[in-house]
């Protein structure tokens, strides 16, 4: 199938060596657009689907030229408080904010990339993947840009290259059918097997999320493996760990896989730069003995189960 050049993503970072998102040295694609609002997600930044920008407090020395040079008047000081309506954002295509900013206090997230342009930097690092490394599409989640991700993941595979990526599933049928073929891999994120506690913190319904891990499940013919963030006080009991053992064990799968992560406070800060409220603050997992239970509840129920990066890849 031809490959649409035409089509255009929009990302908010490319990383390089990466060694926890697949076999081998990997490259990191981030694209934007998540239809969840996570309250522990660790790319505030990713979820919006357009280019936003990023507002360092620290740096800023109120000159107020941002102000005069946003078009859509999203910027305004009260109080020496630099307010950003990011809904606006959504209709620049100048950014001029960041542009004519001296000293550095905002910094605009994401960029509009066509497929070829990706995939010259997808080339660039492949000569220092090894022989097991590849390309992994994350976010955000990447199945919100459905075509984009679908022509590249195709342009990959034409060019045999090992393709992973990471979901949360809140997505179409369609959409995830769709990119099958193409994958070697899939992570896929499970927050919570209780619908009301999934909307508690996710803003969304669980239905669509379990009824693709079915689809991926019966379909898929490469390694699918899930993620689980453990959060205190919300899916770290027996109770909801045995929920999400027998959820997986009712899924047509020879093998069943699990990375459980613990909770981390990494992106923090980007919380404040993209004008977002954090909710964990005060929380701190160091309760390793709880996720070797964890661990173990999922080994009982003949479940292979790796904490953090000790998954073997």
């Amino acid at each position: 199938m031809e490959i649409d050049r035409k089509i255009y993503g929009t990302i908010f970072d490319i990383q390089g060596h990466s060694v926890h998102d697949g076999p081998g040295s990997r490259t990191l694609i981030f694209l934007k657009g998540c239809p969840m609002k996570c309250r522990w997600c660790s790319n505030p930044e990713g979820q919006n689907l357009f280019p936003e920008p990023l507002y360092l407090k620290q740096k800023c020395i109120y000159d107020s030229l941002c102000v005069r040079g946003c078009p859509e008047r999203a910027i305004k000081i009260d109080n020496d408080i630099l307010l950003v309506d990011r809904k606006k954002c959504a209709n620049c295509k100048e950014y001029l904010c960041a542009k004519v900013c001296c000293s550095g206090a905002l910094r605009i997230a994401g960029r509009r990339v066509s497929i070829d342009e990706v995939f010259t930097i997808i080339q660039r690092d492949r000569a220092f993947w090894g022989n097991d490394g590849g390309v992994t599409l994350t976010g955000g989640e990447p199945l919100m840009q459905g075509e984009f991700t679908l022509n590249l993941l195709r342009k990959c595979y034409d060019s045999y290259i090992h393709t992973a990526i990471e979901t949360c599933g809140y997505v179409s049928n369609k959409t995830v059918k769709s990119v099958l073929p193409y994958l070697d891999w899939i992570f896929f994120d499970l927050k919570h097997i209780n619908e009301k506690k999934h909307i508690e913190a996710t803003g969304v319904s669980n239905k669509l999320i379990l009824d693709n891990v079915k689809l991926v499940a019966s379909e898929f013919k490469g390694r699918l493996i899930f993620r689980i963030v453990i959060i205190p006080d919300y899916n770290d009991s027996d109770e909801e760990t045995k929920a999400f053992a027998d959820f997986i064990n009712s899924l047509p799968l020879k093998i069943k896989e699990v990375n459980i992560l613990p909770l981390h406070h990494m992106g923090k800060e980007k919380y404040a730069m993209s004008g977002r409220d954090y909710y964990f603050s005060d929380i701190i997992y160091e309760n390793e003995e709880r996720l070797f239970e964890i661990k173990r509840i999922f080994n009982k129920n003949n479940i292979e189960c790796n904490i953090g990066a000790d998954t073997p890849f």
